[in-house]
């Protein structure tokens, strides 16, 4: 099985995405294999002392409650498609 892709995403302010938008905002501009199939709106990311990202902690978290997968919700990708 291959790994999957997943971006917790920080949102701007005010900003109002949704992940359907999201996944189409990413189809022209990234391979489809990178194109991620989990998004979970965060609050923050965790960081470490020096501002990077700690990727292994939302490795992790893993899927949560809250995380929306693209394939439950009938988003189909392939190579065709992007």
């Amino acid at each position: 099985m291959a790994d999957e892709v997943a971006a917790a995403i920080v949102l701007e302010h005010a900003a109002d995405v949704d992940s359907r938008e999201l996944i189409e905002h990413c189809r022209p501009r990234l391979a489809y294999f990178a194109i991620p199939r989990y998004v979970e709106f965060v609050p923050e990311l965790p960081l470490t002392e020096n501002g990077k990202v700690r990727k292994t902690v939302l490795r992790e978290r893993g899927i949560t409650p809250g995380t929306w997968d693209r394939e439950a919700a009938g988003v189909q990708l392939n190579r065709s498609t992007t």
